[in-house]
């Protein structure tokens, strides 16, 4: 019993697809895991949430707020015009623009409430919602900071008596004007009393979502449809590109290379074939979203056949060029299993990178995976237009990428491949 065992464990340490599936693919995935949810990385110092700011009120006090704000630790203000911020929401560059609106400063002196507000992707309510922790408090204390906080604290009061005898007003003034005393002294003191004041005075902004689902296109379902498709694709044409090898090992590819054809159209042949199989796969895949959970798919034909025949392109070719790199079965399984696990986890099919802190978003842009979904996004969730700069930019890159892979492809089959048959 215990010989057999050794023999298994020893046969086992000898093959290396098993032992990258046993610990190189689970420490992989740990590690990308971690990093994505805040478990490493952050050496204790929290990554700066991007903020545009546009200031339609043009006053010292939207000024003197516009320091505040910039002056918050974990918030990286961008001072734009409120077009260029908008543009950039709608593109999926930035999450949100906060947006000081004309008699920002007239309502601090008068202690109203201040015209503030927040338009934001839905895309994005995670990164959105992180940043109303700091804003929300920030915008309570500007009366304290700027502006009249004592006639703020008697309209609130006020408020809480409407129609009431203005000699009821008048001591509601007087008794607002004697806790508002005790609360300055308290933030002066930094007693805590700070944080009662601010609870009072409220951090009021109104929110506006500038980029919502449309129809039966929810976040989830675009993100589930997008991410699965492109992840299972590749994990499909890796099995395309497989066929080389196993072509070789059978004997076919030298029987082809002993007639007339140019040997290079073998490899171009095995290129068309997987990019046919692939758009076929992307075409299923959103024919059943479409019919089983209702993906709105025909308002935006163009868009997703552009969006497909690049995602096809680009994943076909991959699929190509790892067997064109390998010499064995074996060793394409185990290396694709690494690469696309990885390539899915930091490139958005496993989460939404808007989920990732933001070095791990920078990391993103190196996969298939980022600028296929991206595309998806643009068309399902953005309503981008296909002729559009930031849409047809994705595309582009998607095909960058396939005619690089498929270069590449090339030059190795004729220096692994031939030589090996």
């Amino acid at each position: 019993m215990i010989k057999l065992a050794l023999k298994d464990l020893r046969l086992f340490v000898k093959d290396k697809r098993s032992m990258l599936i046993t610990f190189a693919i689970p420490i992989a995935l740990i590690t990308l895991f971690a990093l994505a949810f805040g478990g490493a990385g952050n050496s204790g110092k929290d990554a700066k949430i991007s903020l545009q700011l546009s200031d339609l009120d043009h006053t010292e006090a939207s000024a003197s707020a516009i320091q505040i704000f910039d002056s918050l630790k974990n918030v990286n203000v961008l001072k734009v015009t409120l077009e260029q911020a908008q543009e950039k929401i709608k593109n999926g560059d930035e999450a949100c623009v906060l947006i000081i609106q004309k008699g920002f400063s007239d309502s601090l002196t008068a202690g109203k409430e201040l015209p503030l507000e927040l338009q934001y992707d839905e895309a994005q309510e995670m990164q959105v919602g992180l940043l109303q922790q700091s804003l929300i408090p920030t915008v309570a204390m500007l009366p304290f900071n700027i502006g009249n906080a004592k006639a703020v604290m008697r309209n609130r009061f006020d408020n809480m008596v409407k129609g009431s005898d203005d000699s009821v007003h008048t001591q509601i003034h007087k008794e607002s004007d004697g806790l508002f005393d005790a609360l300055a002294m308290g933030v002066m003191q930094g007693s805590g009393t700070a944080d009662i004041g601010a609870g009072f005075f409220g951090g009021d902004i109104k929110m506006t979502k500038l980029v919502a689902a449309k129809k039966d296109n929810t976040l989830g379902l675009v993100q589930a449809v997008a991410g699965t498709a492109v992840m299972m694709l590749l994990f499909s044409v890796v099995g395309i590109g497989v066929g080389l090898l196993d072509e070789k090992q059978e004997g076919t590819l030298k029987r082809l290379l002993y007639t007339p054809m140019n040997p290079i159209n073998i490899l171009l042949g095995k290129m068309l074939s997987a990019n046919v199989i692939s758009i076929f796969q992307l075409i299923i895949m959103f024919l059943f979203a479409a019919i089983a959970f209702g993906l709105d798919i025909y308002s935006h034909l163009t868009g997703l056949i552009i969006t497909i025949l690049a995602t096809a392109y680009a994943c076909s070719a991959f699929g190509v060029v790892l067997a064109s790199f390998a010499k064995s079965r074996q060793q394409v399984q185990g290396l694709s299993t690494l690469i696309i696990l990885v390539m899915s986890a930091i490139g958005g099919s496993m989460m939404p990178i808007f989920f990732m802190p933001s070095f791990m978003q920078k990391m993103a842009v190196l996969s298939v995976n980022y600028w296929s979904i991206q595309g998806f996004y643009d068309v399902f969730w953005r309503n981008l237009p296909a002729t559009g700069g930031t849409f047809l930019s994705r595309i582009f890159v998607l095909i960058l990428i396939g005619t690089l892979l498929n270069s590449l492809a090339v030059m190795m089959f004729k220096k692994n491949i031939l030589k090996l048959s």
